[in-house]
């Protein structure tokens, strides 16, 4: 076998192997296909765990402006995650406060929806648990409760301007 260095000039740069294709010729171009890099089942499992932040935050904002409505937007909220943000169980223990002083037509439906949604932060929360995040139909449960309440929350409010309404 001869040496290359003796045999050849060392002028002429040599590519890398990086940049090489089988036949140890330089590639012309780039691909430019795109190749997913996750699973159907991943791209499922992360439609999901959006999913339920969107309900989680469908359910935030409609307990919100809930006690907006109730206090003629009196009270100032910080967006949702921004900081100065009240936490929903903080949100909810206003709504309970405001919906007793606007003598709440419907107050003990009201707490009732207030209790079950006091667990809506840990469905969240459960995304971030490795068995629970993996568990497809456990993630499809919980988007279905934070849609639930969030419906239950709606409707208490929506009754509410009704009843105003009828009665001015």
């Amino acid at each position: 076998m001869r040496n290359r260095s003796t045999s050849r000039s060392t002028s002429r740069p040599i590519s890398p192997p990086i940049l090489s294709n089988p036949a140890g010729r330089p590639p012309k171009g780039l691909s430019s296909t795109i190749v997913a890099v996750k699973s159907a089942s991943e791209r499922g499992r992360a439609e999901l765990i959006r999913d339920v932040v969107d309900a989680y935050r469908r359910l935030y904002g409609s307990v919100q402006r809930f006690v907006l409505m109730l206090t003629d937007d009196q009270l100032n909220f910080a967006s949702v995650g921004t900081s100065g943000s009240h936490s929903l169980n903080q949100l909810l223990s206003i709504l309970s406060e405001q919906a007793k002083a606007a003598a709440f037509v419907r107050l003990r439906d009201l707490k009732a929806s207030i209790e079950e949604a006091r667990s809506a932060e840990q469905l969240r929360d459960a995304i971030f648990s490795d068995a629970f995040s993996n568990d497809l139909a456990a993630l499809r449960k919980v988007v279905a409760e934070l849609e639930r309440l969030d419906t239950a929350f709606i409707g208490l409010c929506v009754g509410h301007v009704l009843d105003r309404h009828c009665h001015i």
